[in-house]
């Protein structure tokens, strides 16, 4: 249910208007642009190279949530291809198509993560940039999607960027909300052997807020 939502805000807001928001889809969104490449195709692609090499440099079980979402993805995406004739729908707008589009990706990538799988692609890039450059993932993920939003600039322009920026943004926020819940208290457990000591930290150390 996820990858459809993704699917469908991807062709019906997205890649119809030329707005990149990272990731496989946004470099496959940039070579339509300037080649008409298929979508799906290129996605399927650059998936099935990132599952090999994830394979080999990140090990079985890191590779083995992200084959569903990888090789599941840019089937929908080609089956919802038109989905812009199906749906009578003026996204030509593109503050409004920025807006419903992030929310939609953003529902959607909430759910994946959620069920603890990833759709692939540049998840997959960021994991292996991470562990071989010995950089943070939020490093990597900067790196990989900031340069992929910032190439959008030579096959759209400056002006689809700064869409772009707004649709990261707001696919970020719906995304850690669907994934952390609407509240922004949260409550955990420590298991642990050395009760006292945390004990001790926990009340000599750390800032405390208390309320109802």
């Amino acid at each position: 249910i996820g990858l459809v939502f993704l699917a469908i805000s991807y062709n019906l807001f997205l890649a119809s208007n030329d707005i990149v928001a990272g990731g496989i889809s946004g470099v496959a969104t940039i070579l339509n642009g300037l080649f008409n490449w298929n979508n799906s195709i290129v996605i399927l692609t650059f998936n099935i190279l990132l599952l090999i090499l994830s394979y080999f440099l990140l090990g079985k079980e890191k590779t083995k949530n992200t084959i569903l979402g990888s090789l599941l993805f840019p089937v929908l995406v080609e089956l919802t291809s038109h989905i812009n004739v199906w749906l009578e729908l003026d996204t030509s707008q593109l503050l409004l198509s920025s807006v419903f589009g992030g929310v939609m990706y953003g529902f959607g990538l909430g759910m994946i993560f959620k069920a603890g799988f990833t759709t692939g692609g540049t998840d997959i890039l960021n994991q292996i940039i991470s562990k071989y450059a010995k950089i943070s993932i939020g490093k990597s993920m900067l790196l990989v999607d900031g340069g992929i939003v910032l190439l959008s600039a030579f096959a759209f322009g400056p002006t689809r960027v700064m869409y772009s920026i707004i649709v990261l943004y707001i696919i970020s926020l719906i995304s850690d909300r669907v994934i952390l819940g609407v509240s922004d208290s949260k409550a955990f457990y420590i298991i642990t052997n050395h009760e006292d000591e945390i004990k001790e930290y926990l009340a000599g150390n750390l800032c405390r807020c208390t309320g109802y």
